[in-house]
């Protein structure tokens, strides 16, 4: 498969994923149209420093990570732990890298820019939900998500 083909395919099921959200998140209660602005005022900015904070973070993490790793593969004691945790680290890299993305479509109000917000929430998402099923994360990592996502289609209306 090209990339052409590949990223129309992962547009495709993506849009239906959010068409499939939107009426969960429309039933919410909603912010006043003062505070979604503000959000929507705010994002560029917020992604960019959070896209910067997080590949930051990614890459140093990166390196502990592959030193832990190395100490449990030889230790064998944590079971699936460093694979959660590189399948975590890899997400959060691609998320922050997408925050980077988002930054000129959203300052644009561009639809784009919101996408890539949502599809960097999905995959982390994703990433959380394995880290609770196998026990090396917490309910409220999945907490955050859903209050992302919230937020993401409180002010999805405001982007063209």
């Amino acid at each position: 498969m090209d990339t052409a083909n590949l990223t129309q395919t992962t547009e495709k099921k993506m849009a239906g994923l959010e068409q499939w959200m939107a009426p969960f998140f429309a039933k919410l209660p909603h912010l006043p149209p003062n505070a979604r602005q503000t959000i929507v005022t705010i994002a560029p900015m917020l992604a960019l420093i959070f896209g910067i904070l997080g590949l930051f973070v990614i890459l140093t993490g990166g390196v502990i990570a592959s030193l832990l790793s190395i100490v449990s593969i030889v230790m064998l004691a944590d079971g699936l732990r460093p694979l959660l945790l590189l399948i975590a680290l890899l997400a959060g890299g691609i998320a922050a890298a997408l925050d980077l993305l988002a930054y000129k479509p959203l300052a644009a109000r561009k639809k784009k820019g919101w996408n890539y917000l949502f599809y960097g929430t999905v995959l982390t998402t994703c990433s959380a939900i394995l880290e609770v099923v196998f026990g090396a994360g917490t309910l409220g990592s999945i907490i955050g998500a859903l209050l992302g996502f919230w937020l993401l289609f409180e002010v999805r209306g405001l982007y063209q």
